[in-house]
C-alpha cells in the first residue's frame, strides 16, 4: 500500500491518495489532521509534499505519529518541504551581491506565506503581476521556476464544461467560504483586523523548517534513519520520483528550495 497525503493534483491512480480539496475521483476527501482512514500499520510507503509547513503547530506531533501508526514495520516515510536553510543561505548570498530583485523575492516567499491575512496574499498579486505580461517578465519568472517549480501560462479561457467532481468540489468551497465569512463578519472589527485570516485551508504556513528540526520531529515519534535526500534520490525501492518530485525534463517539481527527507519505521 503507498499513500500519498495531501496530494493535490499530482498523483498516482494506483495510490491511496488523500486531500481535503480532492479534484479527482482518484483523490479521497479528508481531513488530514484527523486519524487517517487506514489500517494499524498496513502501508509501505507514506509521502507527502509540501504539508507539514501547513499543519498548526500544535497539530505536527500528532500528524506524525498517524504516519508511524499507519506504516508497517519497515516502511518508510518521504517528505518535501521548504528547507530554511537552504533558503537563508541563498537570501544572503544574492544580498550579498547586490542582486536586489532576487534577495527580494526569497523574502517575500518566506514571510508573506506565514503571515498573509487574505487568499494570495502579496506573492500572489506579485505572481498576478508578473504574469500580466509574461515576455516582458521573463528573467523574474525563470528565477522563480528554478527556486519554487511555478509555472507560469497565459491565461486560458473558461472551460465549456466541468468534470461533476469539481462541480461539487466548487459548490462546498462556495458554501464554506460564505458561511466562514458570515461567522467572521460577527468579530469585532479591530479583532478581526488584527487578528483574522481569510486565506484557503492549506494555504498558510504555520512554520517554516530546516533538516535538523524534521529530523527532531521524526525521532520522537519513534523513526529512525532519518536521512536528507535529493529530488532524484531516494532509498525507497522503485519509488516514482517523476511524476512525484521531478519534472519530465529531470529538474525538480518543487523546485531547488526543497528538502527530501526519508526517515524508516523500526
Amino acid at each position: 500500500m503507498y499513500i500519498n497525503i495531501a496530494c493535490g493534483d499530482t498523483y498516482l491512480p494506483e495510490w491511496k491518495n488523500f486531500d481535503y480539496s480532492p479534484h479527482s475521483a482518484a483523490v479521497r476527501k479528508t481531513n488530514l489532521l484527523d486519524r487517517l482512514p487506514i489500517n494499524d500499520s498496513c502501508a509501505d510507503v507514506i509521502y507527502s509534499s509540501h504539508f507539514l509547513e501547513h499543519i498548526p503547530r500544535n497539530a505536527v506531533h500528532a500528524f506524525i505519529s498517524e504516519c508511524f501508526r499507519v506504516l508497517k514495520s519497515g516502511g518508510r516515510l518521504r517528505f518535501v518541504l521548504p528547507d530554511l536553510e537552504e533558503l537563508c543561505r541563498t537570501y544572503l548570498f544574492y544580498r550579498g551581491r547586490g542582486e536586489n530583485n532576487n534577495a527580494d523575492f526569497l523574502l517575500l516567499e518566506m514571510i508573506d506565506q506565514c503571515v498573509r491575512s487574505t487568499p494570495g496574499g502579496e506573492l500572489g498579486a506579485y505572481y498576478t503581476h508578473l504574469s500580466s505580461d509574461i515576455a516582458i517578465h521573463e528573467q523574474e519568472l525563470a528565477f522563480i521556476l528554478e527556486r519554487t517549480g511555478h509555472i507560469f501560462s497565459p491565461k486560458l479561457p473558461l472551460k465549456n464544461s466541468l468534470h461533476f467532481i469539481e462541480i461539487v468540489q466548487k459548490i462546498h468551497s462556495r458554501l464554506e467560504t460564505i458561511y466562514c465569512k458570515a461567522v467572521i463578519s460577527l468579530l469585532p472589527k479591530a479583532f478581526r483586523q488584527q487578528n483574522v485570516s481569510t486565506t484557503s485551508v492549506g494555504e498558510k504556513h504555520q512554520w517554516i523548517y530546516d533538516f535538523f528540526t524534521v529530523q527532531q520531529l521524526l525521532t520522537k515519534v519513534g523513526f529512525i534513519e532519518v536521512k536528507k535526500m535529493t529530488f532524484n534520490t531516494s532509498l525507497i525501492p522503485n519509488f516514482p520520483l517523476f511524476p512525484l518530485d521531478l519534472m519530465s525534463d529531470g529538474s525538480p517539481r518543487k523546485g531547488y528550495e526543497s528538502m527530501y527527507i526519508e526517515a524508516l519505521k523500526p
